[in-house]
């Protein structure tokens, strides 16, 4: 053999070795992982729970709540809601469709479905988790019936609920274990097995009676009991709904022509319920009544297991679990006795749908719900107001999208001034919004105010401008993504967002407010502290997360100026003694299409001290005829009530804190409160304030909006001349931006700068020479401004503004009328010193109207005395031919 043969030969015998190598191998490996897989299996198998027929049947697993201190509260099983229903009571309908439904192939496999379990296991590696279920029928019957934690997703559990299927595969008929699944699962409404929940949604006491769209919703139910139901989720319930009857066609259990009948069928009888539940003769069908204390807030603790911890109604009520809550009976028993205070309420228009309200209190430090009212009257499962009814919360918003944003985001503080003064804004399709005050039409403008006085008195004006300002973006993104508000997305650029127009409730503002009140910390609200299975293992424990969504400086700043609400603002009834208190109060105004009728149709009280935050809302479910809604109520007044009587019992027993922490960064300083700068020599004492800012934020700048001129002292309406011979000083406020025939505040309207200069010096010489008396210059002299003639009525109509003090006082007004050579007199009813407009007839006792000059002039008249003060300026008319 040639070397070269040789070389070749040695060649393939190496290639030759290296193949049989990573068969070996791989083989090697293959085999210890199927030899892993068959020990892991084994393991799984011989850990799966003891076979126990009758945790099918036993429908009697009670949970139990314990309150925050471990005391037992309530007791929660269904067996009372549970009517069971044999096999050859159940329709062929109703097993084809939960068949379609829940396992097509349920009469071909054995238990567990290979198909299924491939198709999950694809899903599961491509999205790198666990999420995709496999279970079929008889899978879902084995997990409820036997294993002690359903809602962990692990691979042993999976291997276990296997066996336990092919078990019950082999005990039992395909029908019966369809039959015991039927009986067991929840549909919500605390309604368990399929003849309870016929009952429940369809008022059906025979399974025969029910037709094919009934069957589909109560097919759909499983899927989502609470997310589905159609008392609480109808138009989510509907699509529901017409999803299974569409798998109910494409299995031929209905035609085409069938399906599109159905799908637009209504939900005739829950509508029923709901309206009988509404006039207080009925309501929707229970089995049983709710048999434990604290109702709304142990309906809430339900709530919280089914959405944040994934435990079915069925597993709530029949797993023996034991459940620990954060409720504190001491707040919550005060909460109830509240609410069951008719005092506490007004009057309702309509005897057969109350006024409601609802109450959520938080322990705003660790996140904690201590007590939760959803209403007056508890319906066993039904609507809890205090976390479902979601309304628009009015001036309680402004602080969480306005003024905090604002502080956060720097260059502002709470000596900020903006002009409380008419405002026009684009509404879009060539509409104007013109935000007014509550108290506009009454008490006129506030004129230059500061960001305290704006939030003490609840101006909107100020708010709309102040987030105009600052950007709804910017106030949108901080009130929802650093206090938690369920704000939509569609609400980003609205301006009407500063008043309120978004819907909230009373856990939503509570939640937020609490951030303020732990000093901007945001702290996971929770009401479910741990869970603990039948034998004492731990199943779950709340996951509680602290963020710091804001500056020290921005909360304490909050802090500060709504504990002048409750001291000097709005919410004074909400007072605490020995307690700081801080709180906002709010209300809501009628649509247009209401007229010129007064009234709210909701009214809050959102407070807080270095404890507790709580949120009462008040106000009627619904007004379909527009008569449903509140009179002369507002926040500060019944919900404050409830407020501080809630509050002032949480608070027993506890040390008193009379502040809240105050961080270092803050500065203080004297502020000219007409300009939210540094004080002039020009400033006037009343208007100087002492304010607090974050450090960087306070003014430097001396303020130029007072300016000194001279003015004809023989008439102060007029700046002076170069002719004028007597002149006098006077300080004013320079605002140049204002309307002209705007009428100012009564603190500002004696600040107001002439506009004319007096004309020359003999013009100034009346004919006459009359002048009113010069009266007691210790009392205090009126402004007028600008007067307005109606031709049609010959009355003149006169601008009257006092200065601050005066409201012991009378006024009187004086008319010189052309050629006449004495002053008329009126003195109009019901003045009382306050700035207001005042008519007065030009014509007097003759219809003919003397063409000429009408001088005008007013003075303030002590009711005790009789004394008359120095006139005001003089206003002219001068009428012609």
């Amino acid at each position: 053999m040639s070397p070269r043969t040789q070389a070749q030969g040695s060649k393939g015998k190496r290639r030759l070795s290296k193949w049989r190598l990573f068969l070996l191998t791989a083989g090697s490996i293959f085999g210890i992982v199927m030899l892993v897989a068959f020990i892991f299996i084994g393991v799984s198998v011989a850990k799966t729970p003891k076979w126990d027929p009758g945790a099918i049947t036993d429908l009697k697993q009670s949970s139990v709540l314990y309150d925050k201190d471990g005391q037992q509260i309530a007791t929660l099983h269904a067996d009372e809601n549970r009517l069971v229903a044999e096999s050859q009571d159940i329709p062929k309908l109703v097993k084809d469709t939960f068949v379609a439904v829940e396992d097509k192939r349920f009469y071909q496999h054995f238990g567990v479905d290979p198909i299924r379990i491939i198709g999950a296991a694809v899903n599961d590696i491509l999205s790198r988790s666990k999420k995709e279920g496999a279970s079929t029928i008889t899978v879902q019957l084995a997990k409820n019936a036997f294993i002690q934690n359903p809602t962990a997703k692990t691979f042993t559990r999976k291997i276990q609920e296997a066996a336990l299927a092919l078990q019950l595969e082999h005990e039992y008929t395909k029908d019966q274990i369809l039959t015991f699944y039927l009986n067991k699962i929840p549909f919500g409404e605390s309604s368990f097995g399929i003849r309870t929940a016929a009952k429940t949604y369809f008022g059906r006491d025979n399974l025969n009676d029910l037709t094919p769209p009934e069957v589909a919703l109560l097919a759909g139910l499983p899927q989502g009991p609470s997310r589905y139901d159609p008392y609480q989720h109808p138009d989510d319930a509907k699509y529901r709904r017409n999803v299974v009857l569409g798998v109910m066609k494409d299995a031929g259990i209905i035609t085409a022509d069938e399906y599109n009948k159905y799908k637009e069928e209504p939900f005739t009888y829950v509508d029923q319920m709901k309206n009988k539940n509404r006039t207080g003769n009925d309501q929707k069908t229970t089995v049983a009544a709710a048999p434990y204390k604290f109702p709304y807030f142990v309906d809430y603790v339900i709530e919280e297991l089914s959405t944040t911890y994934n435990l079915s109604e069925d597993q709530i009520f029949n797993g023996g679990l034991h459940i620990y809550t954060t409720v504190d009976p001491k707040i919550q028993t005060e909460a109830e006795a509240q609410f069951a205070k008719n005092e506490n309420f007004p009057q309702s228009v309509d005897p057969q749908m109350p006024v409601q309200g609802a109450m959520t209190v938080i322990e705003q430090g660790n996140g904690a719900i201590r007590a939760m009212v959803g209403g007056r009257n508890y319906t066993p499962r039904g609507l809890n107001r205090a976390w479902q009814a979601n309304r628009q919360p009015g001036s309680t918003i402004k602080p969480l999208v306005v003024y905090g944003p604002a502080l956060e985001k720097g260059g502002y503080f709470p000596g900020t001034v903006l002009d409380d003064m008419p405002v026009k804004y684009s509404a879009g399709n060539g509409k104007v919004w013109a935000p007014v005050d509550f108290d506009t039409e009454t008490s006129g403008w506030k004129g230059l105010i500061t960001m305290r006085e704006a939030l003490r008195n609840s101006v909107n004006v100020y708010a709309v401008k102040l987030m105009n300002q600052i950007g709804v973006e910017y106030g949108w993104k901080f009130g929802k993504d650093n206090l938690g508000l369920p704000l939509k997305d569609d609400e980003r650029y609205n301006l009407s967002l500063a008043l309120g127009t978004t819907h909230v409730s009373t856990l939503d503002m509570a939640k937020a407010y609490g951030v303020y009140g732990n000093n901007g910390v945001r702290v996971t609200t929770h009401a479910v502290e741990k869970i603990l299975d039948s034998n004492g293992n731990q199943v779950a424990t709340a996951q509680i997360t602290q963020q710091k969504v804001m500056k020290d400086t921005t909360a304490y700043l909050i802090n500060d100026m709504l504990s002048t609400v409750v001291k000097e603002g709005t919410g004074t009834r909400a007072q605490i003694s020995g307690w700081a208190v801080a709180g906002k109060t709010g209300t809501t105004s009628l649509p247009e299409d209401y007229g010129n009728r007064s009234g709210n149709p909701d009214a809050w009280f959102a407070g807080y001290t270095p404890k507790y935050t709580a949120v009462v809302w008040m106000g009627y479910d619904e007004d379909k005829d527009k008569n449903h809604y509140l009179r002369k109520v507002y926040g500060g007044s019944y919900p404050a009530r409830i407020w501080k009587a809630v509050m002032t019992a949480a608070l027993a027993g506890e040390k008193p804190q009379a502040s809240f922490t105050k961080p270092s960064g803050i500065v203080s300083g004297q502020i000219d409160t007409k300009s939210g700068l540094l004080p002039s020599s020009l400033t006037p004492a009343q208007f100087v304030r002492t304010e607090i800012a974050a450090q960087g934020d306070f003014p430097s700048k001396v303020s130029d909006i007072w300016v000194e001129k001279e003015v004809d002292a023989d008439n102060p309406s007029y700046l002076a001349s170069d002719s004028t011979k007597n002149k006098q000083a006077k300080i004013f406020l320079n605002i140049t931006d204002r309307d002209p025939s705007w009428t100012w505040p009564s603190d500002e309207a004696p600040y107001r700068m002439p506009t004319e200069y007096a004309p020359s010096a003999p013009a100034l010489v009346p004919e006459t020479n009359i002048y009113p008396p010069k009266g007691d210059d210790k009392l205090p002299t009126p402004d007028l401004g600008q007067l307005s003639y109606n031709a049609a009525t010959a009355m003149a109509t006169l601008n009257i503004s006092f200065p601050p003090g005066s409201n012991k006082y009378s006024a009187i007004i004086y008319l010189l009328r052309p050629g006449a050579n004495t002053l008329e007199t009126f003195i109009p009813d019901g003045l009382n010193g306050k700035s207001s407009k005042v008519s007065v007839p030009v014509g007097g006792d003759s219809s003919e109207i003397i063409p000429g000059d009408y001088r005008f002039w007013a003075a303030v008249i002590d009711p005790k005395t009789q004394a008359v003060g120095p006139p005001s300026n003089s206003v002219k008319l001068k009428l012609t031919d």
